[in-house]
């Protein structure tokens, strides 16, 4: 890899690991922070709300918090729909970041070259299954902008794979608001079946990847 990409993908992760310090000595965000602190600027909490979501996939902060704190916030209608914009705009962005810096990697490991490889051949389905499976939502970004899957599949992918995930967090954070025991359950129950699913595909991705 050339000196200047070295010195690119180093202060990325240098930006990447003060974050998460950051967020661990002083931030530790849970659900009702982010509630409180989005709330806070009155009317301008959505917009607030979706440019942190856009900013947050490069501090690696944990997508699962903000997505249920959404809709302790503004519950379930309107936080799903602010998270689907806030997301969708910050893995657009992390997607970009990664596809633009990514051009000068080469002789990776084979094991990724083999996963590069299947990104390209196969990026919407690809990307879609990423998106579905219980895999690191930000990992997925930075790995598809190096692998140089099409924006378009990428951005569509993305958008549809989000939405189930999306809703049902924020359909928690709302039932959590609510006090519902009933209503927590069945999201949490509906929320670890949608995420044990796409297992189920895990020996096809890997016939692809052989």
């Amino acid at each position: 890899m050339p000196k200047k990409a070295l010195v690119k993908w180093a202060a990325v992760l240098a930006i990447a690991a003060a974050g998460l310090w950051f967020n661990a000595k002083y931030l530790n965000l849970n659900p009702r922070h982010i509630r409180e602190g989005v709330l806070s600027f009155g009317v301008f909490a959505p917009l607030m709300y979706i440019g942190l979501l856009m900013v947050r996939p490069f501090l690696l902060l944990p997508a699962s918090v903000f997505a249920v704190g959404g809709g302790l916030a503004f519950g379930p209608i309107f936080g799903s729909l602010y998270s689907f914009i806030g997301a969708a705009g910050g893995a657009f962005l992390s997607f970009a970041v990664a596809y633009k810096l990514g051009g000068d990697v080469k002789n990776m490991p084979l094991k990724l070259d083999a996963f590069r490889a299947f990104l390209q051949k196969n990026g919407f389905f690809s990307i879609l299954l990423l998106r579905l499976a219980p895999i690191h939502f930000d990992a997925v970004s930075y790995a598809a902008g190096v692998s140089k899957v099409k924006p378009l599949s990428y951005l569509a992918a993305t958008a549809a794979g989000i939405i189930p995930g999306t809703v049902i967090l924020n359909a928690l954070g709302s039932s959590i608001m609510s006090g519902d025991l009933l209503a927590i359950s069945v999201m949490a129950a509906i929320y670890l079946l949608f995420i044990t699913v796409p297992l189920l595909f895990r020996k096809k991705v890997q016939e692809l990847l052989d």
